[in-house]
């Protein structure tokens, strides 16, 4: 249950509710348009009113699916085949029954067959209002006692967390505590990734990196004064700062400057931080980055819980300016930011940042490829993903090659 639902299980069942009653209420409406039209009452096309209670009907035997399919698993995830035998013998064929019923019925009243209109026209209705409320009954009943024991198996799982913690520490049941706030919805982000892109088999696969992992990237803290004053300078100039826009994400409040977009630099903005991407394509040399860009996030603003589409990068933040209550949070673990320091992560699983100050939080951005890619793995990726350039790409690697022979 709490893999579905988490601990606020009750809001969105009661949500699914109110969706339900919209639906009957809908639909009840045009039925009652229908006989009142075919009585005399009102004067509307037979067909305007007929077409959305066909797809009325349609839509509510198709909701019933989907709960059904929602739902089952948890209901009778003790038998399998209780739920292969309710869902075949019961749920389908009464479904279906009312969807032929409510069909061949007002088919009936359009040939103008019959003379209690009422009574023809709420039959289909009333078969699905039963077995609607039925289902919906015996779902929501199990279901919150599914929450309320899920929620005294929290308490329990805090108070025996608590007690590790006063004998043995945090760390032994770090891995542990962030698994419980997953599943009951009290963590800030997913500690999971699920794949929602192109994926490379065999990578290392785990939230947040450090400088052992790319220690190329430890001339960014060494070179961390002259980022920094070319930094300031910059976002003076407000011309070249822009939104940045991450569909779903933000709405405004986060700024950047880009310095290197697919490997390359951006000229226009380079002219302010020579110094910067002199360092940046040094690096490169040695870890190869992808893109880099000065990251602004205005005071109150929030990054909502997201996650990259592919899993062969580290995003990498060198604190420029970070003032406090900021921060972010990657795989369920809050962390900040420290001016001077790097901070690594796999932005595939889903992370969130905030500025809950009265200033602007500033970082550097780069982007690495994950260092266990070979050089050829890179060009693959680099060329097909973000150049789109699969001439350039075959050239590339036929060059790697040779060089590798000789």
């Amino acid at each position: 249950m709490l893999n579905l639902y988490n601990l606020n299980g009750k809001k969105y069942i009661y949500q699914l509710l109110i969706c339900q009653l919209s639906i009957f209420f809908t639909g009840l409406l045009f039925v009652l348009l229908f006989v009142l039209n075919l009585d005399g009452w009102i004067d509307i096309s037979d067909t305007i009113i007929s077409i959305p209670l066909l797809f009325f009907y349609g839509i509510l035997a198709l909701w019933i699916g989907l709960f059904w399919k929602a739902l089952s698993k948890i209901t009778f995830s003790h038998s399998s085949s209780t739920r292969t035998i309710f869902q075949r013998w019961f749920l389908i064929p009464i479904t279906a029954f009312c969807l032929i019923g409510a069909y061949t019925t007002h088919t009936l009243l359009l040939l103008h067959q019959g003379n209690n209109h009422f009574v023809i026209a709420f039959i289909p209705l009333l078969l699905a209002g039963i077995l609607g409320v039925f289902t919906t009954s015996f779902f929501v009943a199990k279901l919150l006692s599914t929450i309320k024991d899920d929620e005294k198996l929290y308490l329990r799982s805090q108070k025996l967390l608590s007690e590790l913690k006063e004998k043995f520490g945090t760390s032994p049941i770090k891995r542990i505590e962030l698994s419980i706030n997953m599943a009951s919805g009290k963590s800030v982000a997913s500690p999971t990734p699920d794949q929602q892109g192109f994926q490379v088999m065999g990578l290392m696969s785990k939230p947040w990196y450090d400088m052992s992992d790319l220690p190329g990237a430890k001339l960014l803290e060494n070179s961390y004064e002259i980022i920094r004053q070319e930094a300031l300078e910059a976002i003076e100039n407000k011309a070249i700062l822009q939104p940045y826009h991450y569909l779903g994400v933000n709405r405004g409040g986060w700024d950047s400057i880009e310095l290197i977009e697919a490997g390359k630099k951006v000229e226009k903005n380079s002219l302010h931080f020579p110094k910067t991407v002199y360092l940046l394509e040094n690096i490169s040399t040695h870890t190869r980055l992808t893109d880099a860009a000065l990251s602004v996030l205005k005071p109150g603003e929030v990054i909502k819980p997201h996650r990259d589409p592919d899993n062969f990068h580290i995003t990498c933040h060198l604190g420029i300016v970070i003032p406090n209550k900021c921060g972010i949070s990657v795989a369920g673990e809050s962390r900040t930011w420290e001016e001077g320091k790097c901070l690594f992560f796999d932005s595939s699983y889903e992370h969130t940042a905030w500025n809950d100050s009265d200033t602007p939080r500033v970082v550097l951005l780069l982007i690495f490829y994950k260092p266990e890619l070979t050089d050829i793995e890179k060009d693959f990726l680099q060329y097909v993903f973000i150049e789109n350039f699969p001439d350039r790409m075959i050239t590339s690697l036929e060059d790697h090659l040779v060089s590798q022979q000789r």
